[in-house]
């Protein structure tokens, strides 16, 4: 059906089956993100059949304990309102039962059966939803490191979307109405694209059948533009902010132009492994190790938005040197001084990692669900193979293309 996409993950290892309904769109507004952490809340609590949250649990429970939630995700430009449901497989249970038939049963009411009258969400469970979510985004200060992320973000990005966190921002609640939240939730409906992936020991022509009580529509296929790009700018931005807190959070944004789905994206992986994504990686060794100078010293990244971070813990007065010795430790990726002992070591680590993770069902679930909305079909034997290709050149050559935009400090203070 255009514009819904279905996904089979087959597989025997699991006890319970795995279902994911991704509902996904180019946002153009940012007061929609928080709005659709609000939708999310509402969708998972209560539905026109389940009035309250106590009525889903005791639904859950006769599913024989199965675990229902949503969540909100981004991929660059586009967002996702997911819903993820898990529940024991008909073949454990004794008698005949048909577990399957009746989650999708349930997801269709979910999805499908909003408390929605006269074209408003129902007041009680509108207000408690946003009170809640209100509480969270609040409570998101008291993470000092995701604030000094969400500080750093704010100085990177050019575009407001991106600035913002995934789940939304705080001064967007108040204009969120029962009304224009309905009206989100039938423009969502009707005209984001839908991804379902379903994994465990099942048979298409189950899934399909029981996939028959929900009433998708086809709708127009959107060109979903998933990479984020911005220019690079010839200065680095730099903010420091004051706070009490017992850790200053010293964090660094770098432009990190390679597209995820270029070969290049193997190469990327390893060298934030070897930069600061692992334990052997030369900033955990010589910023926290060596010398001392940080509580935690690690990267990440992200190809979807194009961007290199690295995130410390640090007492205020070893800014400086921090900032020297991160300098230092790129520039040495940069110039391929590269131990090629370490790099082994840091291949091997990432290709045993991966393999371990293949058992899990949720990590087969989201790899399942990117495929889908990315493209980029990679197997595990192609994952493993690009990762152990990767050489010394290969990381020199990802690590020139890293430069800093962003210094954020997040100031406790002398200690």
């Amino acid at each position: 059906m255009d514009g819904v996409n279905l996904t089979l993950k087959p597989t025997k290892k699991f006890k319970t089956n795995q279902i994911l309904v991704s509902f996904t769109t180019n946002i153009k507004n940012h007061q929609e993100i928080t709005a659709r952490t609000l939708l999310a809340d509402l969708l998972e609590s209560t539905s026109e059949h389940y009035s309250t949250q106590r009525a889903v649990a005791l639904k859950l429970s006769e599913l024989y304990g199965a675990s229902f939630g949503t969540s909100v995700s981004r991929y660059g430009n586009v967002y996702g309102l997911n819903f993820i449901i898990n529940v024991v497989n008909d073949q454990y249970l004794p008698g005949t039962t048909n577990v399957l038939q009746e989650t999708f049963a349930f997801l269709n009411e979910m999805i499908f059966s909003p408390q929605i009258v006269d074209g408003k969400f129902a007041a009680d469970a509108f207000q408690i939803q946003k009170q809640n979510l209100k509480a969270f985004l609040a409570s998101l200060d008291d993470n000092k490191q995701g604030k000094a992320l969400t500080g750093m973000n704010a100085l990177y990005f050019h575009d407001r979307l991106q600035q913002i966190p995934a789940v939304g921002q705080i001064a967007d609640i108040g204009g969120l109405s029962a009304a224009n939240m309905a009206a989100l939730y039938h423009k969502m409906i009707t005209e984001d694209q839908i991804n379902i992936v379903v994994s465990g020991h099942v048979k298409e022509d189950e899934v399909v059948s029981a996939l028959k009580v929900m009433p998708f529509t086809a709708r127009k296929k959107k060109h979903l533009i998933l990479i984020y790009t911005q220019a690079r700018s010839p200065q680095v931005k730099n903010k420091s902010e004051k706070e009490k807190v017992s850790q200053s959070k010293l964090n660094l944004a770098y432009n990190l132009p390679i597209a995820y789905d270029s070969q290049e994206r193997f190469s990327a992986m390893v060298f934030n492994e070897l930069f600061g994504g692992s334990a052997l990686s030369l900033l955990f060794q010589n910023v926290r190790e060596k010398n001392s100078l940080a509580y935690y010293a690690e990267s990440d990244m992200d190809l979807f938005r194009q961007e290199l971070w690295v995130q410390t813990g640090i007492q205020a007065e070893n800014k400086d040197k921090v900032l020297q010795v991160v300098k230092q430790q790129l520039a040495a990726l940069q110039t391929g001084q590269i131990d090629k002992e370490q790099l082994k070591k840091i291949k091997a680590s990432m290709i045993n990692s991966y393999i371990a993770r293949a058992d899990s069902q949720s990590v087969a679930l989201s790899r399942a669900l990117g495929a889908s909305l990315t493209g980029v079909l990679t197997s595990e034997k192609q994952w493993i193979s690009g990762v152990d290709a990767v050489s010394a050149k290969d990381v020199s050559q990802i690590a020139q293309k890293a430069h800093l935009q962003a210094v954020y400090f997040l100031d406790g203070g002398i200690q």
